[in-house]
């Protein structure tokens, strides 16, 4: 076995090589203490298990929010739509209201849900593990739902854009 130490891949080099495979756009939603919705652009996002039914995603340890995450008593994948490229940006963003102005409405997890996304997936905390430089966050889903047959957002080479069949 390798250990970390006798690894010659660098940073850098791996956030290049992984910047040449595809991924599907996020913003994952929670509701903060106070009753207000708080939301984050997360293309670290995929399904783990049909039974039961998992899905996981990754948040950076240096995140101010990953206390918020790991105490939340459950969470929303909010899957994004090509079109939804702005918000998916504001979600990405330092910007301190990113639900201003945005059409949403809580699910039945009690979390914030995006109006007009691809689709939803509610869960409830499932495990957290660690992850190098990163806390993965396991969830349940609880609910799934798909609404809209649009292209989806797309991330790829650090471009947002769209995958067309």
């Amino acid at each position: 076995m390798i250990s970390p130490s006798e690894t010659s891949v660098s940073a850098a080099d791996l956030r290049q090589v992984m910047s040449h495979y595809l991924t599907g756009v996020t913003i994952v939603t929670v509701m903060k203490p106070d009753g207000t919705p708080y939301g984050l652009t997360v293309n670290s996002f995929n399904s783990v298990s049909l039974d039961p039914p998992l899905i996981l995603w990754s948040l950076d340890n240096k995140s101010s929010q990953l206390s918020l995450f790991s105490n939340a008593a459950g969470f929303a994948v909010n899957i994004m739509a090509a079109d939804q490229s702005q918000l998916c940006r504001r979600f990405a963003s330092q910007e301190d209201d990113r639900f201003l102005g945005i059409d949403w409405v809580l699910g039945a997890c009690e979390q914030p849900l995006i109006s007009n996304a691809l689709a939803h997936i509610e869960c409830r905390p499932w495990q957290i593990y660690a992850g190098g430089d990163h806390t993965i966050f396991v969830g349940e889903v609880i609910s799934a739902q798909h609404f809209a047959d649009r292209p989806p957002a797309a991330f790829f080479k650090g471009q947002l854009g769209q995958y067309e069949s």
